[in-house]
């Protein structure tokens, strides 16, 4: 949970359930990402869709070390931004990685998102209380379709 600042803890599956069913699937999306063959559970994402604005925010978790450095992000990401942009009407998706989650920057650049600002000091390190750097990234309708349409994504 380091590079997302947050502490690492247990929860129930009572818990667990709770938090599951309060995404309604209209404004906010808890998305399982799951291992092809074996069906196992990589990780998830968590979308917050603002209708008014036509936009979405993309968090996402790969829980399993094993699979960080693979693809799964942008993979995953790729299929829910042509969801979103071509079915759900969004037409602008925002990411916000700590500045410091090397990993997550540069999945956002490789696929396509444009950084648009960094928020200075904006978070408290949970393990120091270090004050630290978080980027702003955006990705247009768009500009996503423009960069599928040369084969990327």
């Amino acid at each position: 949970m380091g590079p997302l600042n947050a502490p690492a803890r247990d929860m129930s599956l009572d818990y667990l359930a709770k938090y599951a069913s309060s995404f309604d699937n209209d404004v906010r999306f808890l998305i399982g990402i799951f291992e092809k063959a074996a069906g196992t559970h990589v990780g998830f994402f968590v979308i917050e869709v603002d209708h008014v604005h036509r936009s979405a925010t993309f968090n996402v978790v790969i829980g399993d070390k094993t699979w960080w450095g693979r693809g799964v992000v942008n993979e995953t990401r790729a299929a829910l931004l042509d969801y979103f942009f071509d079915k759900r009407g969004i037409e602008k998706a925002c990411g916000a990685p700590l500045a410091r989650n090397f990993p997550a920057v540069l999945n956002y650049k490789v696929q396509g998102w444009r950084h648009e600002g960094t928020l200075r000091g904006h978070r408290l390190s949970t393990t120091d209380g270090s004050r630290l750097d978080q980027y702003q990234f955006g990705l247009l309708r768009d500009e996503w379709r423009r960069f599928r349409n040369k084969g990327q994504g």
